[in-house]
């Protein structure tokens, strides 16, 4: 019962905390990434895209390249260790060539960090590099195009009369998108995307495109909260809720009272 409708549940509470019913949710946890429009309330379930990179992968992507540098982890608790390395370091970068340039050429990336055990190590490039599978993920041998185009290309696929308002309201939740720099990356590829393939290089036309990314403080526990407050709005309205009872003697078919039809 819950698998069934967790996901289409998810997608739309972000917006709803974010006080719109119409946008875009970029959420990616531990295990995976959805792109999911929501248009007056409702998921889009033909528009929703899936990407197969999430927290863990950019955790062991983090793991490897701190070995290429002579730091060892191996078990389930150093794990957790390179999982806490990765949410106090780990940042996107806006421009990966420059980045790149910076941790060749200086020490200004690095950073100490102190393991459980005392020891210290030093983190450079890794702190970027780990992320950037989300927007390449070649780097970790998964097939598909990154974030940023997926983003992009779900909301081209949207009806035309929609896409406007698409772009205006994309709202990111849930803890991998917590890294800083990720929403202005996610910008700065959005808009690039859209002159290229859209405008067709005509960069006086891209002044008129808008674009926000919402980007709340609290987006790690944003379903949750979305959640909390959508309860709240509809606490009085009987036809909204189902008791225990009534899915004990129902089932599932207790779902057609809030006009979900069950096959």
């Amino acid at each position: 019962f819950c698998s069934v409708y967790e996901n289409a549940i998810k997608v739309v509470l972000p917006p709803i905390l974010s006080g719109l019913l119409t946008g875009v949710v970029v959420d990616s946890g531990d295990g995976v990434t959805h792109i999911c429009p929501v248009y007056e309330g409702f998921s889009l379930p033909h528009l929703t895209r899936r990407l197969d990179i999430a927290g863990r992968d950019i955790t062991r992507y983090l793991i490897k390249l701190l070995l290429l540098r002579g730091y060892a982890f191996n078990h389930s608790a150093d794990f957790e260790t390179v999982r806490m390395i990765k949410e106090k370091l780990c940042y996107v970068g806006y421009n990966i060539e420059q980045e790149q340039k910076l941790a060749l050429e200086t020490t200004v990336l690095v950073e100490s960090y102190t393991l459980p055990d005392g020891r210290i190590i030093k983190v450079g490039g890794e702190r970027f590099e780990a992320p950037e599978a989300l927007f390449q993920p070649h780097l970790i041998n998964v097939e598909g195009v990154g974030v940023a185009e997926l983003l992009f290309n779900t909301i081209q696929a949207a009806d035309i009369d929609t896409r406007s308002e698409f772009y205006k309201h994309i709202v990111l939740s849930g803890g991998s998108t917590m890294y800083p720099g990720l929403p202005s990356r996610l910008e700065r590829e959005l808009k690039q995307l859209y002159l290229e393939r859209v405008l067709k290089g005509d960069v006086e036309k891209l002044s008129k495109f808008k674009i926000r990314i919402e980007d709340p403080p609290r987006r790690k526990h944003m379903v949750f909260l979305g959640g909390a407050v959508l309860a709240d709005i509809m606490k009085d309205k009987d036809n909204f809720w189902m008791t225990r009872q009534e899915y004990q003697e129902k089932g599932v078919r207790v779902l057609e009272k809030l006009g979900v039809t069950v096959r």
